[in-house]
């Protein structure tokens, strides 16, 4: 594990932190190029990437403290505040991010499912690239495994990774053949909640309900699923 990329005087850089901003940037310009070619003002972008931001990060930080770290933070609340150290649940971002996606639509008077469409590559791409810093921080790793290339649990990390990464390609491919307004970015959530429910059978931190195998994140990507389908057939048709 590398938590810590560097040190330079009182600074620390952590590689989550650093992941994030990376994906953050990456998914910036890949939505910038893409608002260019939907004749979107590029410059929107670089606001509702703030909307985002802010947005995807309360909800990734409510979520992961709700159902993984009550106990922890409640014993040190001010370490709330450090999400550059970890501590963001992905489910949590997408719904806070689709929060913040509503707010800004609503205030600028734009389609949401349109801005929802232009930055569904952008979204994926960016979790592909967040992996990595879950890699090198050592957080949502895997079940045991008989010891591999100096691992000894599952690489989830690299699972989704991989997976995430082939969303992106997917997504990229469609997205000038999906003819109506919101059907990429519920093609998002469906292939996410697939890819969450496959890689969710390695993880070893999953929360399970009800003294069951199910697994809290296991069912909401079901629901997500479910809920994307149902809106996907019913705007395909309506």
């Amino acid at each position: 594990m590398h938590p810590i990329i560097a040190k330079i005087g009182p600074f620390i850089i952590y590689s989550y932190g650093m992941m994030v901003a990376i994906a953050f940037l990456f998914g910036i310009f890949i939505a910038r190029r893409e608002a260019v070619r939907k004749n979107i003002k590029p410059d929107l972008v670089y606001d509702l990437g703030f909307y985002l931001l802010i947005g995807s990060i309360i909800g990734a930080r409510i979520y992961y403290i709700l159902f993984f770290g009550l106990k922890d933070f409640s014993e040190d609340p001010v370490s709330i505040f450090k999400v550059w150290q970890g501590g963001l649940a992905i489910h949590g971002g997408i719904f806070g991010g689709v929060i913040a996606g509503i707010i800004f639509s609503k205030a600028r008077k734009i389609s949401f499912w349109a801005l929802a469409d232009l930055i569904a590559p952008s979204i994926i791409l960016g979790q592909a690239i967040g992996r990595i810093g879950c890699f090198l921080n050592g957080c949502c790793f895997g079940m045991p495994i008989k010891p591999l290339f100096g691992m000894e649990n599952h690489p989830t990390q690299i699972y989704e990774l991989i997976l995430d990464f082939a969303g992106f390609l997917l997504l990229w491919n469609l997205r000038k053949k999906v003819k109506f307004v919101g059907g990429l970015f519920l093609l998002y959530l469906m292939a996410y909640g697939v890819i969450r429910i496959i890689v969710s059978q390695f993880r070893a931190d999953n929360v399970y309900l009800w003294n069951t195998a199910l697994t809290l994140a296991g069912l909401t990507s079901i629901l997500m699923f479910i809920i994307a389908t149902i809106l996907y057939i019913k705007r395909r048709h309506g």
